[in-house]
C-alpha cells in the first residue's frame, strides 16, 4: 500500500472522529451541519460515515469549520 495514502486515510479518520465528538458535545445534528455549511444532509451523513466516494480532506475541513473547529496542519521532517 502507498504510505502516503495510508497517512491521508489516518488523517481523514482522525478528523472525522474529532468532528463527531464535537457534534455530540455541542448537540449539533447532521441536519444542522448541512444547513450551516450549505451541504445536503445526506452528503454530510455519507461523508461522516465514510461511505461517500472520494471524500476529501477539504470536505471534512469544511464541516469542521462549520461547527466551530479550526484545522491546522503541521508538517515536519520524518525521523528515520
Amino acid at each position: 500500500m502507498n504510505p502516503r495514502k495510508l497517512n491521508v486515510n489516518k488523517i481523514k479518520t482522525k478528523l472525522t472522529e474529532i468532528i463527531l465528538h464535537e457534534m455530540k458535545t455541542k448537540e449539533i445534528s447532521q441536519g444542522e451541519v448541512a444547513r450551516i455549511i450549505g451541504m445536503d444532509r445526506r452528503n454530510v451523513n455519507k461523508t461522516l460515515r465514510g461511505t461517500e466516494r472520494g471524500v476529501s480532506i477539504e470536505q471534512l475541513i469544511r464541516i469542521a469549520n462549520g461547527i466551530g473547529l479550526d484545522v491546522d496542519v503541521i508538517i515536519k521532517r520524518r525521523k528515520d
